[in-house]
């Protein structure tokens, strides 16, 4: 069992990982070396926090019928097992509001829902209908509650009706009416006296290491309206955190696991995990964790991989006015005074 704080002035942490991918060749090295290979190498640490979220961007599923509607170059399925991937490394929580949940049909949605509930990871982002998919996810470690709201600006067909499952698709081309989204569902978590509410947020172009000027605006502004941390995810790489009003804003999480094509520009097997501490209510700091992509699995980086990524992402934190501290292999960002 995991660590619990026990009154309001307690630590707890809370650990987030990118998009966790385990569909196509990832899933052939789960079916030939079981569900602990692709996260094994890092499962330790993501079970040591109070509280693990990921972006789950694969469908969990039997299925091999592909989403009916238009072509899509990718297809993202996991097998059943994967789901063992997600509890080996601790995981508790995960988003589903990105343009992978459905990629085999609303079948596997459902089938997927069904896996993370069995095992007991909760999930947002995605339902059975508009109303399920705009639900929260809601967690309370140690009587410190956190919740969670995801949205996604990918694939408007995946789109929850009323009448249909799907992800909970929010168009940031209209602000306005994006921001009153982001308003009702925040009510939400106040309604349930969530202390941490956490907008989990897939969005913007791939292998893009700086947020454009209206993702930092709608991001202000979630902050502005009472959102306490932004988990932004998509680019496929990480880009800089900002402290704003003392709430973290990671724009992007990068990824924690894929097959993916390596961009020698872009480096995206260098990838992060993003440790939080915190007390009920206020960030302390921000623990940086390099880690690094190969053959379908994510190990702790190497020295040399650790002062890339190090480097790199002093370079791009320092562009929004956050300091990077190192001290060893000590590496974090403090929070506001």
């Amino acid at each position: 069992m995991k660590p619990t704080a026990s009154n309001q002035e307690s630590t707890l942490r809370v650990m987030f990982g990118g998009d966790v991918m385990l569909g196509r060749i990832v899933n052939q090295a789960i079916l030939r070396y079981g569900p602990d290979y692709p996260l094994g190498p890092v499962a330790q640490l993501m079970r040591s926090p109070d509280l693990t979220i990921v972006n789950l961007e694969c469908a969990i599923t039997s299925s091999t019928a592909i989403w009916p509607g238009a072509p899509k170059a990718f297809y993202f399925g996991a097998p059943p097992q994967a789901i063992d991937a997600l509890t080996g490394a601790g995981i508790d929580m995960v988003s589903l509001a990105n343009n992978h949940t459905l990629d085999f049909g609303v079948h596997s949605l459902r089938e997927t829902l069904h896996h993370l509930r069995r095992h007991g990871i909760r999930y947002a982002g995605a339902g059975v209908d508009s109303a399920a998919a705009s639900e929260p996810a809601i967690m309370d470690c140690g009587g410190i509650k956190f919740g969670m709201a995801a949205f996604c600006n990918h694939q408007a067909d995946f789109a929850a009706q009323a009448d249909r499952p799907g992800i909970a698709y929010l168009d940031f081309d209209d602000e306005f009416a994006a921001v009153a989204v982001l308003r009702r569902a925040l009510e939400a978590l106040r309604h349930a006296a969530v202390d941490w509410p956490i907008l989990s947020l897939h969005w913007g172009p791939n292998m893009v290491f700086r947020p454009s000027i209206k993702f930092r605006r709608l991001a202000h502004a979630a902050i502005n309206m009472g959102w306490k941390i932004l988990f932004g995810h998509s680019a496929h790489v990480f880009q800089g955190i900002e402290i704003y009003r003392g709430c973290p804003i990671i724009y992007a999480a990068g990824d924690l696991v894929d097959d993916y094509y390596v961009d020698p520009e872009f480096r995206n097997d260098h990838q992060l995990l993003f440790e939080m501490e915190l007390t009920r209510s206020a960030l302390r700091r921000i623990f940086l964790h390099p880690v690094f992509i190969e053959d379908c699995r994510t190990q702790p980086a190497n020295k040399e991989q650790s002062e890339y990524i190090v480097r790199w992402m002093t370079v791009i934190c320092s562009e929004m006015g956050t300091r990077v501290q190192q001290d060893g292999e000590k590496i974090w960002i403090e929070g506001a005074a």
